[in-house]
């Protein structure tokens, strides 16, 4: 199906006629679409999925069908694996969240989804993709952690294979600054903030601690009313993981993936503003 058809079907068709939905995937249950997207709704989750798609494949010299084998690094519950069902070759993807991959390993027969882990490696072999996607994971990682998953997504793309990993760069930032909305979405501590816009403004990697179901260190800042806040509300729900993770929100100065991110990959395309004129997609190949 030609892919304005296919972007057509899967944001509006299957809800005006639901005879269609055989066509397109299935929908997670609305917890673990909101875990991924902060989305409940079919009709939204699937618009994210299709612009997601849609930003991806005018990033790509070549269509998406003609990948060999994609990866979906940190695939969620689907939201952008959704819109892969049909495509010619192999899929795969892996996630931290057990619960996100049973479901994709119940509901998306198309797609090989493995658990993964806070720290790699992860299992997949070298070499092995010629394509590697990442939505929203490299947003949300400390430096450490960030170097550790570029080096891993270098292991496992063969020499000439096309990364499109989206960053927070000067316009999410800016929208962070501006925006209500966005910064309520992005739910950030001002100190942090602070820090990290100077930092951004450095030229470095610039990140906000957040506390909530991935952080499994603890908060030192006990006594304020935003950290009793977070403490009452994570006390009614798990931990994703148990061993010590910091996760957050990152953002990237443009310069700073140039030169830092330069030591494992050519930089062959910057995108600004290509997912909902927010997260930027920085189109990579690594140096083999």
């Amino acid at each position: 199906m030609p892919i304005d058809e296919w972007l057509v079907l899967n944001r509006i068709g299957i809800f005006e006629n639901p005879s269609l939905r055989r066509y397109v995937s299935p929908f997670p249950p609305p917890e673990l679409m909101g875990i991924t997207s902060g989305l409940q709704s079919e009709t939204g989750f699937a618009a994210h999925g299709a612009d997601i798609y849609a930003a991806l494949a005018l990033a790509s010299t070549i269509p998406i069908t003609e990948y060999r084998h994609i990866l979906d690094f940190g695939c969620g519950c689907g939201r952008l694996a959704r819109m892969l069902k049909g495509h010619p070759h192999k899929i795969s993807g892996c996630d931290i969240d057990l619960r996100h991959v049973k479901w994709i390993g119940q509901s998306l027969d198309f797609m090989n989804v493995k658990l993964s882990s806070v720290r790699p490696p992860i299992p997949f072999a070298d070499d092995e993709m010629d394509a590697v996607i990442s939505v929203s994971i490299f947003t949300h990682l400390t430096e450490n952690s960030q170097d550790d998953f570029l080096a891993e997504l270098f292991r496992v793309t063969r020499p000439g294979g096309t990364l499109f990993l989206t960053v927070h760069g000067a316009q999410a930032l800016k929208r962070a600054c501006h925006e209500q909305p966005i910064r309520h979405m992005l739910d950030m501590d001002e100190g942090r903030f602070r820090k990290a816009q100077q930092a951004f403004n450095q030229n470095k990697h610039g990140f906000v601690l957040q506390f909530g179901h991935l952080t499994t260190k603890p908060e030192k800042a006990f006594y304020t009313p935003r950290a009793i806040f977070r403490r009452i509300r994570d006390s009614f729900s798990r931990k994703t993981i148990n061993m010590p993770f910091e996760y957050g929100i990152a953002f990237h100065p443009e310069s700073y993936i140039r030169e830092h991110w330069s030591k494992w990959f050519d930089i062959l395309d910057y995108r600004h503003g290509a997912i909902h004129q927010f997260q930027d997609i920085v189109v990579l190949s690594p140096k083999k």
